[in-house]
């Protein structure tokens, strides 16, 4: 995560200097911007894979089938209940709110910085996804039946966190986490 959020600095500070040399024209603003995004987004894909690929390899138990490039892209093509969006749909979005922001606004960086923040905290969100469903293809992989959620166990947990701690599910079942930022996993529940 940490990588990425360099990167995506180191991207959105080129891509202001790039547009205040074309003086922000509105044309110029708007290809920049999708630049940006269209970067980002590969970025973003590049880490996710080798991060579920880490996140399946560690899992245990896990199968023999890592997550792959259609994996992935299948897996940012659904809806997620937790963000409550499409992920290539808010990449979109934040394009054009970005170039709309910039465009129509007096302070150009402080847009950039507007646009740097909400990717960011997508970025963040989409890592924790990444590494749950991951976990969760590796158990299933691997023939898992049943999966236990296990919550942090400190007073910043919330209380739909806390009901579902200890519970058991099966794994085609599991609920999805209720909040951004949940901290909460999964673990195996091997049938002896």
């Amino acid at each position: 995560m940490e990588l990425l959020n360099r990167k995506a600095i180191k991207r959105f500070e080129a891509a202001q200097s790039e547009a205040a040399l074309f003086d922000f024209d509105e044309l110029n603003v708007i290809k920049v911007v999708k630049t940006l995004y269209k970067r980002l987004a590969s970025d973003n894909r590049k880490m996710f894979l080798d991060l579920a690929q880490a996140v399946y390899d560690e899992a245990d138990p896990h199968g023999d089938e890592e997550p792959d490039e259609a994996w992935l892209l299948a897996f940012l093509e659904e809806y997620n209940a937790v963000t409550k969006y499409v992920y290539q749909h808010e990449i979109d979005r934040k394009r054009d709110y970005t170039a709309e922001g910039v465009n129509s606004s007096k302070d150009k960086a402080k847009e950039f910085r507007r646009g740097l923040m909400y990717w960011s905290r997508m970025t963040e969100q989409y890592c924790l996804d990444v590494s749950d469903a991951a976990t969760l293809k590796a158990f299933k992989d691997a023939g898992v039946a049943r999966v236990r959620w296990v919550s942090e166990k400190d007073d910043r947990v919330c209380g739909k966190c806390q009901e579902r701690d200890g519970k058991v599910y099966p794994i085609d079942k599991v609920p999805p986490k209720s909040h951004f930022g949940c901290r909460c996993h999964i673990e195996a529940v091997i049938e002896k």
